[in-house]
This record gives structure tokens, C-alpha cells and sequence, in this order.
């Protein structure tokens, strides 16, 4: 996951005191100043990302559909191969496939951020009508739900439409589903194959 706007300007001191004094009718002046240094501190944008629920209703071992619930957490904060969803190569899917990970960003900098999502669907190897045919949603806890189609790489939410705000040391919950949608060309997409990324970016909040 990729952090921008890591920049924030914390405090700024300077203090500067003059004195005078005039002695019987002479004009003898004294003066005094008194300064400190200017303090510039350099706060720190850092996002965590784990996922603490998977639920997959897919393809079993017999081809018909199972649900499956993996409790254990998964940290994605750092770069990683895997994805969210527990797809790995060679997993098959049919229409209504669904795969729901529950998420949490966390905030372990000095600054509160705002996030949104972004889909980026490789289009050099991956079939248009498949992707047309992938959904999707995403929406934080309380929030508004957001979706687009893997294949229309829209974003969800944006700088100035976040899905969410997190304060230094907090954390909020967030849900994201794939979803293979049932349609008239399913037959169509045999064998294809589709590939995206979902990627989550953080941007310092300057709101006052």
C-alpha cells in the first residue's frame, strides 16, 4: 500500500522581548532581547492494513459451492503477493462466487488521514467481458457503500469523497467484496482470466 503527503509542519517557536528604560532626563536607553530557537518537527503518515475476517462461498472440492470462514489475522500493511480475497493461483471461480474480507486500517503515525480505494485492472492480460462481469463494493463501518466493476477501474471514494477518516492511533473497520456477477454471457468467460489490484491510499487530512 502506498502512503502520500507524509509532510506535516508541527510547531513553530520564536519569542523576541525588548526592554527600555529612561533614567532622570537623560535619554540613555538599555535594551534587551531575548530569543529562542525556531523548532520546525516533522510529523509521520503511517497506515497498518489487516484483514481479521475471510468469508468465501466458492467452488469445493466437488464443484459445488461451499461457504468457508478463516478467522485468522492477516497483515498487508507491508508489499505482498497475497491478496485479500485468499485467491491463489489456480482458483477457479463461477458465476455468484463471492469472497467478503473484513478489514482494518490502523494509524500508527502522528498524523489523522483520510483513505480511498482504487481499482487498477491489468488490461495487457486480463479478458474485457470477465472483468465487465466482477464487482467490487467496498464500505467502512457506518459509512456509505461504495462499488464499480473491475473492468470500469473506477475509484472508490477520492481525496475529496474519503471512505473514511483515521486519527493518529486509531483505527477503523472496513468490508470489501468480489463478487462474480450471474448474466446472460457467463458461457462467454470460460477459462478466462482476469487480474487487478486494489490498492488503498491514505492522504494526510488538512481539514480544520
Amino acid at each position: 500500500m502506498k502512503n502520500r503527503a507524509i509532510v506535516i509542519l508541527l510547531a513553530i517557536a520564536l519569542a523576541v522581548c525588548c526592554f527600555a528604560l529612561a533614567v532622570g532626563t537623560a535619554y540613555g536607553l538599555y535594551h534587551e532581547t531575548v530569543s529562542t530557537q525556531t523548532h520546525l518537527v516533522a510529523g509521520t503518515l503511517k497506515a497498518t492494513l489487516v484483514r481479521h475476517k475471510l468469508t468465501a462461498v466458492n467452488l469445493g472440492e466437488g464443484g459445488e459451492f461451499v461457504k468457508s470462514v478463516d478467522d485468522a489475522e492477516k497483515d498487508f500493511s507491508a508489499n505482498s503477493q497475497d491478496n485479500i480475497f485468499g485467491i491463489t493461483q489456480g482458483t477457479l471461480v463461477a458465476p455468484t462466487s463471492t469472497f467478503t474480507a473484513e478489514m482494518r486500517i490502523g494509524n500508527s503515525g502522528d498524523v489523522a488521514f483520510s483513505y480511498y480505494a482504487e481499482i487498477v485492472c491489468n488490461s495487457v492480460v486480463s479478458d474485457d467481458t470477465f472483468a465487465s462481469m466482477l464487482k467490487v463494493s467496498i464500505w467502512p463501518e457506518g459509512g456509505k457503500k461504495r462499488e464499480t466493476l473491475v473492468s470500469e477501474g473506477l475509484n472508490l471514494g477520492g481525496e475529496n469523497d474519503a471512505l473514511g477518516t483515521v486519527k493518529a492511533g486509531g483505527a477503523e473497520n472496513f468490508t470489501v467484496t468480489l463478487e462474480f456477477l450471474d448474466g446472460e454471457n457467463n458461457n462467454s468467460v470460460e477459462s478466462k482470466f482476469v487480474m487487478f489490484d486494489l490498492r488503498i491510499h491514505v492522504v494526510q487530512n488538512v481539514s480544520a
